[in-house]
């Protein structure tokens, strides 16, 4: 049974562990009809594609962890058409493992009430599933970016999802020396826009949540040896995930990770859902410092479902000439 989740900071291994199918869910190509009726049309397309999901597919039940107030409250509405929906209140500031270790216990409590039940065992094979499944991903994108596959693997059984990936490792090649762009942002599931810049010329390297903040983590350097230490394990491994602008971390941390990101990349794209807060906030100071770098920058507004990709192809292809 499928269990829907929005953002890479969900717990998927424990929805897995409980015999869930862990399944992100993504705006479509499909027009959004049934969702226009419960959600306001400024809110972000993602949100309101997710819910159009929502209302037509076949989901046992949905888990939001906290993220942006518009995936937030999107948690009412879900339950006012009717879902069967649980909140984990990921905390905002990102510091207090022994709070989160306390909402992942409920969690395990609300996976039981929907008739699935989390041992040790099964969950340590999750947390080794999934890590496997991360550490390929990582090399296949240090080969190749492959944004179909990334895509795929989040909504297909984690066992399935890494012979996926283990075949894609056995074609990749490493892309040739071409003038390498850094994209940061929220979600892009539309293929194509990471088309247009490959038929550009340009290499890709990637701070969005559909593509490298699904698998980079920093692990915990202990191994879990009952429920309670495996639980930590997953807490700390969330906690210092490679970081998104809806939470708050010391030290700038956010800022250093994506300048880090930028240093060998010879322009820096901002591509940004309209509406998308959190990430809008975030760009003034970064493009200022990205600048500062001597990086050529460009903000790239999407909206799903994306209409026509030739203005996005006309933009691509005016950074590329100005390298």
């Amino acid at each position: 049974m499928k269990v829907g989740y929005l953002c890479t900071f969900t717990p998927k291994e424990i929805i897995h562990s409980a015999g869930f199918l862990p399944y992100r869910v993504f705006a479509t190509e499909s027009p959004i009809t049934l969702a226009s009726g419960y959600i306001q049309s400024y809110a972000c397309s993602q949100a309101r594609g997710a819910l159009e999901c929502a209302l037509n597919g076949d989901f046992y039940a949905f888990v939001f962890t906290r993220c942006c107030d518009t995936l937030m409250r999107l948690t009412d509405i879900f339950e006012f058409v009717g879902k069967r929906v649980h909140n984990i209140e990921f905390p905002t500031k990102i510091g207090n493992i022994d709070y989160y270790v306390k909402e992942l216990k409920e969690f395990l409590a609300v996976l039981k009430e929907w008739g699935g039940d989390v041992s040790f065992e099964s969950l340590l094979e999750s947390i080794k599933l999934y890590r496997e499944l991360e550490e390929k991903l990582k090399k296949l994108f240090t080969l190749a970016p492959d944004y179909e596959t990334v895509i795929k693997v989040q909504q297909i059984d984690v066992k399935d999802a890494i012979k996926l990936v283990d075949e894609k490792l056995k074609s990749a090649k490493k892309w040739g020396n071409k003038p390498k762009v850094l994209i940061t942002g929220s979600v892009c599931p539309y293929l194509k826009v990471y088309d247009l810049f490959r038929e550009a010329g340009f290499s890709i390297k990637d701070d969005i949540c559909t593509g490298s903040r699904f698998f980079e983590f920093n692990y915990p350097s202990f191994e879990p040896e009952d429920l309670d230490s495996a639980l930590r394990f997953i807490a700390e491994k969330y906690f210092y995930k490679s970081p998104c602008p809806t939470k708050h971390y010391s030290n700038d941390r956010r800022f250093d990770y994506v300048l880090k990101l930028a240093e060998d990349c010879d322009a820096v794209v901002f591509l940004l859902v309209k509406f998308c807060e959190p990430h809008f906030f975030d760009y003034p100071q970064l493009k200022e410092k990205l600048e500062q770098m001597g990086k050529k920058v460009a903000l790239i507004e999407l909206e799903f479902p994306v209409v026509s990709t030739e203005q996005i192809r006309t933009r691509i292809e005016a950074l590329r000439e100005v390298i």
